[in-house]
C-alpha cells in the first residue's frame, strides 16, 4: 500500500465519519435537550438517523388504515432507522479509533 492509498483510507475512515458525527452531534444536541438535560436516546436516534435511513431494508407501510396509523407507521420507520443507524455510527467511530494506529503503522513501515 503506497502512503497515497494509506493516506486517502485514513480520511475516508477516520475523518470523514468522525466529522459527520461531530456536525449531527452540534446540530441536533440543542433539539434533544429537555428540562435542562440532554436526552441520550433521541440524540442517538437523531445522529443514526442519516446512517441507518437507507439502510432499514423493509420500511412498514400502512395497508388500508387510517390516515393516523400512517402517520405513526412513518414515524416508526424513522425511529426503527436512527436505532440500526446509531449502531452504524458507533461502529463507524470504532473503525475510525481502529484506523488512527494502523495508518501510522502503514506509513512508517510502507
Amino acid at each position: 500500500m503506497t502512503r497515497g492509498e494509506a493516506i486517502k483510507d485514513f480520511f475516508c475512515k477516520t475523518i470523514l465519519p468522525v466529522a459527520a458525527a461531530a456536525l449531527l452531534y452540534c446540530i441536533f444536541r440543542s433539539a434533544c435537550v429537555k428540562a435542562g438535560e440532554l436526552d441520550y436516546l433521541w440524540l442517538w436516534i437523531l445522529c443514526g438517523l442519516p446512517f441507518g435511513i437507507w439502510r432499514l431494508r423493509l420500511w412498514i407501510i400502512p395497508g388500508g388504515g387510517s390516515l393516523g396509523s400512517g402517520i405513526a407507521l412513518f414515524a416508526l420507520n424513522f425511529i426503527l432507522a436512527g436505532i440500526i443507524g446509531g449502531f452504524v455510527l458507533v461502529w463507524r467511530l470504532i473503525v475510525a479509533v481502529w484506523y488512527v494506529p494502523l495508518t501510522v503503522w502503514r506509513l512508517i513501515v510502507g
